[in-house]
């Protein structure tokens, strides 16, 4: 289970995820988005491993042209309002 917690970016996904929802396109870098969080294949693999843990489910847009996007699950808050505070902590020790 640690394992997937130390691919590229998941704790950083959950954390966006658990602001709100979000369309994949917002969470991969390019050239267009620079403020994404990782590459197409890393999110990939994140999507899954988040998914995989009940920490995320996926849900796709009604539409012509229909978007993934991802919700956090209760679940999936708990484990992000944790890893908030480790956060806190470490910010707070400099």
């Amino acid at each position: 289970m640690l394992e997937l917690l130390e691919q590229t970016g998941v704790l950083r996904v959950l954390l966006s995820v658990s602001e709100k929802p979000r369309y994949i396109t917002e969470l991969v870098r390019s050239s267009i988005n620079e403020g994404g969080i990782a590459s197409l294949e890393s999110i990939k693999k994140t999507r899954k491993s988040l998914a995989e843990l009940g920490l995320i489910i996926e849900k796709i847009e009604e539409g012509p042209r229909p978007k993934t996007f991802l919700v956090i699950t209760e679940k999936g808050r708990r484990v992000a309002e944790k890893i908030a505070e480790i956060l806190q902590i470490l910010e707070g020790s400099k």
